[in-house]
């Protein structure tokens, strides 16, 4: 019986490890890329335009088709012809209707056509694989939204875990503390009222601690849905708010290039598909050469008798070339010239505007993030000594020459620079993931 009972714990334990994931950020960040379905939607636009190159080649390789028709004549076409044709003593303006042809005609054709230069199809090319670039440079930026977004999400709930800590902390200090005052209370040391105080302080707490922890759920959900993960399934952080806030610390300065940005890089491959939209644009004052190749068999029958192997099928072959060359259009090709040039000079102005952008971003973040490193430096300075003047309180109150109420105002303000400096924490995280994301650093 005892062995079973071990048996069984093994297997819950088991069955809870399984159940429960351990993430750091990369690893959720790398779940992300499999799961979340912006990126699974990413990588099938790239796959599309893959196939879009192909489709664009093969356009303008030899193109096969093969066409059988049947007709089956209900009143065969007449013919007028003079009447002296068949009658010599017929008067000169007689005429006389003649049916030609059968009552079933069979037509079986077999078309081969290769295009042999077209200029258009020479820019369709450049612009298809030109295409696949862009969808690429699109999935390597929903990745980098979607990795922020986790490692935003990933930092809440850790943020949310510290408060937690905090306020537990604060918590279980605020009841011993009210154990030693309520027997002091009971031994006629001290008034109620000190106990009483200290008991609303730690109601506080408790309902501090219950809002924390509802809002950690919601966090939690939030991060398993930018993960792509069930909302229903456990998982644990592997990293921990100290050692992301150190990091963060430590970052170091770099020097700012637009061309890194991947927005950046998006507009360029833009302007290149607009250029090529221009040379495709030119294209059209030039001709287009193709060659074909026909074969056809026609079977005339005036019973349904196709099938007999022994009447004829009368064979007809050519083959050709088709020039299609472009004279006048009235100025509708010099017209669409001239807005794919306005095109490509947008597009350009775009590029100049984004740049000077992401410079002023690039200040701004780099603002924030030194504002935000000063902050969090300052905030552990300010919780240190608020933890210096609870402690010296605290020796005041067991003496009895400060009151519960005045302890509880400084337990509150060492709560609150605790608090504060876990809300720097983020902000200093939070800066560090914008210049992250500015420095294109998700896709590297």
């Amino acid at each position: 019986m005892k062995n079973n009972f071990y048996a069984i714990l093994f297997l819950l334990m088991v069955k809870s490890s399984f159940s429960q994931q351990s993430f750091t950020l990369k690893q959720a960040q790398d779940y992300a890329l499999e799961h979340n379905q912006e990126v699974l939607n990413a990588d099938l636009d790239l796959q599309i335009a893959e196939k879009k190159v192909w489709e664009t080649t093969a356009s303008g390789l030899p193109q096969i088709s093969a066409k059988g028709e049947l007709q089956n004549f209900i009143d065969i076409p007449t013919t007028v012809l003079p009447a002296n044709a068949f009658n010599p003593l017929a008067p000169a303006d007689e005429l006389v209707g003649v049916k030609f042809g059968t009552d079933y005609n069979v037509t079986g054709t077999l078309q081969v056509s290769q295009l042999l230069f077209s200029g258009n199809y020479l820019v369709g090319l450049q612009a298809a694989k030109t295409y696949t670039s862009l969808s690429k440079q699109m999935k390597d930026k929903s990745e980098q939204d979607v990795k922020s977004s986790v490692a935003n999400a990933y930092y809440t709930v850790l943020v949310l875990q510290e408060n937690v800590v905090t306020l537990d902390s604060t918590l279980i200090k605020m009841k011993e503390l009210l154990n030693t005052t309520q027997i002091l209370v009971d031994n006629k040391v001290m008034e109620s009222t000190n106990a009483s105080q200290l008991q609303l302080s730690v109601l506080q707490v408790e309902n501090g601690i219950t809002k924390v922890k509802s809002q950690l759920a919601v966090a939690y959900s939030l991060l398993k849905m930018e993960m792509g993960m069930d909302l229903t399934g456990e998982i644990t952080l592997a990293d921990t708010y100290s050692d992301i806030t150190n990091s963060a610390a430590n970052y170091a300065d770099e020097k700012f290039s637009s061309a890194n940005n991947i927005d950046y890089q998006l507009l360029e491959t833009q302007l290149k598909l607009n250029e090529l939209s221009l040379k495709n644009t030119k294209a059209n004052y030039l001709p287009s050469l193709a060659a074909f190749l026909s074969h056809q068999q026609v079977a005339m029958r005036n019973d349904f008798d196709f099938f007999d192997g022994d009447k004829d099928w009368f064979p007809t072959t050519v083959w050709g070339l088709t020039l299609n060359i472009p004279i006048f259009s009235s100025g509708q090709r010099a017209s669409q010239v001239s807005q794919a040039k306005l095109e490509v000079q947008k597009t350009e102005n775009t590029i100049a505007q984004l740049d000077k952008g992401l410079q002023l971003q690039y200040i701004q973040f780099s603002s924030q993030y030194n504002s935000a490193k000063d902050a969090f430096e300052t905030q552990k300075k300010a919780v240190d000594v608020a933890k210096e003047i609870l402690n010296s309180t605290e020796i005041k109150y067991k003496e009895g020459v400060v009151s519960s109420m005045e302890l509880t105002q400084v337990q509150n303000q060492l709560l609150q620079a605790q608090t504060d400096l876990t809300n720097a924490g983020f902000e200093l995280i939070k800066a560090k993931l914008d210049l992250d994301k500015l420095f294109n650093k998700f896709n590297k």
